[in-house]
């Protein structure tokens, strides 16, 4: 129950903490790799990123770091560290320790931590933003025309003996009857819309860092969960470490039981000696264009470099997509609110023409 109130936050986590989140997570993850690959103590390095740090982050690196210290290993370490990173940067960091690749595992997840705080989530969290801050001054002026100006010109026009223009008078009913209703209305949308900006944030894996082992991708969309299997996959690959070990090491240990479950069955194929594209491509993680460009990959030897390619012209796509979205909406958006501006404008001016009108 705890993790559908955190799913329903995601969108204040992605607004208000997630950017910054992910750009420490990217510094903490280059200060391992380079500890690694220049052969540094790694905890005098923790200790003194942590002395730089502030807040919550500041505990999290230094108790990792204690860790370590311990002579626990840094896989270990992370996982033990719950909420230090995202679940699939841990199970990445993990495959990369199993398949001797650790140091570019570390690499890899380093990157799409600074990846992340480029998401184009965070434009469509300012979209969102401006779309409620525009319905809410409409609906405070729309508020303040019907209870202060409308009553007035009611009063002016019974003194002449005479009627409202059409519009104003349609106006007028509209603005009732959504008196009435409105209490009823508002409450079941605003819900609607926050159930379904987390629901995005969720399917396209830009939900809150904390571990959330449900993500609801894996069961609606596989396909979307296909860059970080094959981000592991090449993790292997480049190690000279068999795909089945690497498959069989995520189905055992991947915080997501659901990309467990789709897996289980490309693992078992692969064992049995099917070809892995094509078992991934019948499992939905693959198009047909897809799984053809790795098989062909795998024989001209340039594999690990071709997993990579897949995975971010995947992540490329699905955020074209998004961006296009955003720029279909935005101007609806502002024409929508044009409009009812000036349905608002006419209705209020066509009695002032009345007026003057019957006065000449």
């Amino acid at each position: 129950m705890f993790w559908i109130l955190r799913w329903i936050l995601s969108p204040f986590w992605m607004l208000f903490y997630d950017r910054a989140e992910s750009a420490r997570q990217a510094t903490l993850l280059w200060t391992l790799a380079a500890a690694l690959e220049r052969k540094f103590p790694v905890v005098p390095l923790l200790e003194a990123l942590a002395d730089e740090a502030g807040g919550s982050w500041r505990w999290k690196v230094r108790g990792l770091a204690d860790l370590i210290s311990a002579g626990v290993s840094i896989p270990g370490a992370i996982e033990a560290s719950g909420g230090i990173l995202r679940p699939d940067a841990v199970a990445l960091i993990r495959v990369g320790a199993e398949s001797g690749g650790l140091l570019g595992a570390l690499r890899e997840a380093a990157e799409l931590a600074r990846r992340r705080t480029e998401a184009p989530a965070f434009k469509f969290q300012g979209a969102m933003i401006y779309l409620c801050l525009v319905m809410t001054v409409l609906a405070s002026v729309a508020t303040f025309i019907m209870i202060f100006i409308i009553p007035k010109y009611k009063v002016i026009f019974e003194g002449f003996e005479t009627k409202l223009p059409a519009a104003t008078e349609a106006l007028i009913f509209l603005c009732d009857g959504a008196g009435a209703l409105l209490p009823l209305l508002v409450p079941p949308m605003i819900v609607a819309l926050w159930v379904l900006l987390a629901l995005s944030l969720d399917l396209i894996g830009l939900g809150p860092a904390w571990d959330h082992r449900l993500r609801l991708g894996s069961r609606f969309w596989p396909h979307s969960r296909a860059p970080h299997v094959l981000r592991c996959l090449g993790i292997a690959v480049d190690a000279a470490t068999p795909i089945s070990t690497v498959l069989n090491t995520i189905v055992s240990e991947h915080p997501d039981p659901l990309l467990r479950w789709r897996l289980a069955g490309v693992a078992s194929g692969v064992e049995a000696g099917e070809d892995c594209w094509q078992s991934l491509r019948a499992a939905g993680f693959l198009r047909w264009s897809e799984a053809g460009l790795l098989t062909a990959a795998e024989r001209a030897g340039n594999l690990g470099w071709a997993l990579r390619c897949v995975a971010d012209g995947i992540e490329r796509r699905l955020e074209y997509r998004y961006r296009l979205l955003l720029e279909l909406v935005q101007p609806v958006v502002v024409a929508a609110a044009g409009a009812v501006v000036a349905g608002f404008c006419v209705s209020l001016f066509l009695p002032l023409i009345s007026v003057l009108d019957k006065l000449s």
